[in-house]
C-alpha cells in the first residue's frame, strides 16, 4: 500500500504554503491502513479534515473587493487588495490562489476518505455502521462536488459550454510532487459532479456525522441543502429543467426569514432560511474564521478601524428602497456609521462617508465570548438563492410573470412593513437586471457578485458599477462590462510552473 502525504495542496508547491506541506493535522497518518480501520475512524476523518476544509473566505473576500461591493476604508488596505480592486489580475494574484487551493484542498481529503472507506468491509458491518458508513460518503461526495462547482465557475471560461476548458479532474489521493494532471472538457468534470449529487441525494439518510451532541444541523449537510447545491450547479451550467426541479424542491413548504427576525439570523441566534452554514468557530475541529474580518479589523463599527467600507452605490439600493424600509439597511450597516449630508459634493466625501459592514457583526451571548466578535457562522446557501434561480429559469422559459413573482417575493420579505411594490417586466433584459439588482442587494458580502456578473451581465447589459469615492485614486474607472476576460479567473502561475499539463485561461498569456 503506497503512503498517502496529505498537503494543504494536492497540485501545487507553493512558497506560501511551504509551512502547511509540513503539517500533519489532527486525525491524519501516512497510513490508511491505519488511518481507516471504522466507521468511526471514517466519522472522525470526515469531521477532522473534510469539514473543516470548506472555508469560502477566499470568494468572498474577492468578489466584495474585485466587484461593487466595497470601497475604501479609513484604516487603509493592502497592496495586494489594492490591485484587486483596481482589476489587475493574472496568474500571480493571490486570490484566484486561494480559491484553487482551497477548493483542491476539499477534493483531496474527499478522495483519501473515500479510498480508506475501502479498506472496510461494509457487508460484514451491522445496521447502525452501514448507516453511518454510507451517511459519511454522503456527506463527502455532495463536498467534492460543491467543491469542483466552484472551482469550474471561476475557472472555467464558460460552464455553460460542455465542451469549454474545465479543470483538472482527480478521483484518488495525490501524492505530492508527483500528481501532473491536465484540464479536461467540462463535461468530465459534470459527469463527476452529478455522479456525486445523484449519489448523495439517492442514499442520503439522517444518521448524525457530527463530531458531538449539540451539533446545530445547518452546520452539516442536509438532504435539502444538497439539492440547493445542485439547484447552484445546475443554474451555472444552464440546465434549467434540472435547476428549476431542485430549487422547487427546497423550496416546497419553507419560507424566507421575514423582517422581524432577520437580524437574528446574521447574530447566529435563530436559523432563519439558511440551508448550509458553517460553525466557525468549532472547538470540536479547533477550526475558525473572523468572517468580519474581511472588512474591518477589530469590530463591526467605525471605531474598529474601517479597512473596507460598504460601496456607496451598494449603500444607495437598500437605503429606504422598499415602502416603509429595507429591513437590510438596518442589519447590514453599522448604525454608527459616518453619512456625508452633502456627498458626494461634501468638502471631503471619502473621510466623511464611512459605511461600517456590520453583516457580521458577531455572535450574540450566550453564543459567544469577547473572541468571537467577528466570528459568525459563514452562511453557505440561503433560501433565497432558491428564488433567484427559479426566477432566473422562468426568464430562461419566457415567463416574466413568474421570474417577478419570485422577486417580489423576496421583497416582501425583505421590506419592514411587509409591503412591496408591484414588478412588471416587459423583456428579458429588464429581468435579467432586476434579478441581479435584487442579488446584489440580498447576497451581498456572501460571494456571489462576480459569478452572477460573469453568469447574467451580458444579458442583462450590467457590469461592475462603482462609486466614484470608491477608490482613492480619482482616474480609475468605474465600470467593468461582465464580457471582460477577467470574470474567469487565470491559473495560479505556481500550478502552471508545477504542473506542464495545464492549459492557462485566455487573456492572461
Amino acid at each position: 500500500m503506497k503512503k498517502i502525504f496529505y498537503i494543504l495542496s494536492v497540485f501545487l508547491v507553493m512558497t506560501s504554503c511551504k509551512d502547511a506541506l509540513d503539517i500533519v493535522q489532527d486525525g491524519e497518518i501516512n497510513d490508511q491502513n491505519v488511518a481507516f480501520r471504522s466507521t468511526d475512524d471514517m466519522k472522525l476523518f470526515l469531521n477532522g479534515n473534510v469539514y473543516p476544509a470548506v472555508n469560502p473566505l477566499s470568494e468572498i473576500a474577492f468578489t466584495s473587493i474585485f466587484t461593487d461591493e466595497v470601497g475604501y476604508g479609513p484604516a487603509g488596505v493592502s497592496t495586494t487588495d489594492i490591485q484587486t480592486h483596481r482589476w489587475v489580475l493574472n496568474s500571480t494574484s493571490g486570490d484566484a490562489s486561494g480559491i484553487w487551493v482551497s477548493n483542491y484542498n476539499i477534493i483531496n481529503k474527499v478522495n483519501i476518505l473515500l479510498s480508506g472507506s475501502k479498506l472496510i468491509d461494509f457487508n460484514s458491518l451491522n445496521a447502525t455502521d452501514k448507516a453511518l458508513y454510507t451517511a459519511v460518503l454522503v456527506h463527502a461526495r455532495a463536498l467534492r462536488a460543491y467543491a469542483y462547482i466552484t472551482l469550474e465557475s471561476y475557472f472555467s471560461p464558460n460552464m455553460k459550454d460542455p465542451n469549454a476548458l474545465g479543470v483538472m479532474l482527480s478521483t484518488e489521493p495525490a501524492v505530492i510532487l508527483d500528481t501532473k494532471l491536465p484540464r479536461v472538457k467540462n463535461s468530465e468534470i459534470f459527469a463527476l459532479i452529478e455522479s456525486d449529487l445523484q449519489y448523495a441525494l439517492t442514499n442520503f439518510n439522517t444518521t448524525s456525522v457530527a463530531a458531538g451532541s449539540g451539533t446545530q444541523l445547518q452546520h452539516y449537510l442536509e438532504k435539502r441543502a444538497i439539492q440547493a447545491i445542485a439547484a447552484r450547479y445546475y443554474n451555472y451550467k444552464g440546465d434549467d429543467v434540472n435547476a428549476k426541479l431542485n430549487a422547487a424542491a427546497v423550496v416546497n413548504g419553507f419560507v424566507p426569514t421575514p423582517a422581524g427576525s432577520y437580524a437574528t439570523m446574521w447574530t447566529d441566534t435563530t436559523r432563519g432560511e439558511i440551508l448550509w452554514s458553517l460553525y466557525r468557530p468549532n472547538s470540536a475541529t479547533g477550526s475558525w474564521s473572523n468572517i468580519g474580518s474581511l472588512y474591518t479589523t477589530n469590530s463591526t463599527d467605525i471605531n474598529g478601524s474601517v479597512n473596507f467600507d460598504m460601496s456607496r452605490k451598494l449603500y444607495s439600493l437598500i437605503d429606504n428602497q422598499l415602502p416603509g424600509g429595507d429591513i437590510r439597511r438596518d442589519v447590514f450597516v453599522d448604525t454608527t456609521s459616518k453619512f456625508d449630508l452633502f456627498y458626494p459634493n461634501g468638502p471631503n466625501p471619502r473621510e466623511d462617508d464611512v459605511i461600517v459592514i456590520n453583516k457580521y457583526p458577531g455572535k450574540n451571548p450566550p453564543l459567544a465570548n469577547a473572541t468571537m466578535q467577528l466570528r459568525n457562522d459563514i452562511k453557505m446557501i440561503r433560501l433565497s438563492e432558491m428564488y433567484f434561480i427559479l426566477a432566473e429559469v422562468a426568464v430562461h422559459e419566457g415567463n416574466l410573470t413568474t421570474a417577478a413573482t419570485n422577486i417580489r417575493d423576496i421583497r416582501l420579505r425583505r421590506s419592514k412593513t411587509g409591503v412591496a411594490s408591484a414588478i412588471t417586466y416587459t423583456s428579458a433584459q429588464q429581468a435579467y437586471a432586476d434579478i441581479l439588482l435584487e442579488r446584489r442587494r440580498e447576497l451581498a458580502f456572501e460571494g456571489h457578485r462576480y459569478l452572477d456578473l460573469k453568469r447574467m451581465g451580458v444579458a442583462a447589459g450590467v457590469g461592475i458599477d462603482r462609486d466614484k469615492y470608491d477608490d482613492d485614486n480619482q482616474n480609475v474607472p468605474l465600470t467593468l462590462p461582465a464580457s471582460d476576460y477577467r470574470f474567469t479567473l487565470p491559473i495560479p502561475l505556481d500550478e502552471l510552473n508545477a504542473n506542464p499539463n495545464v492549459q492557462q485561461n485566455p487573456g492572461y498569456n
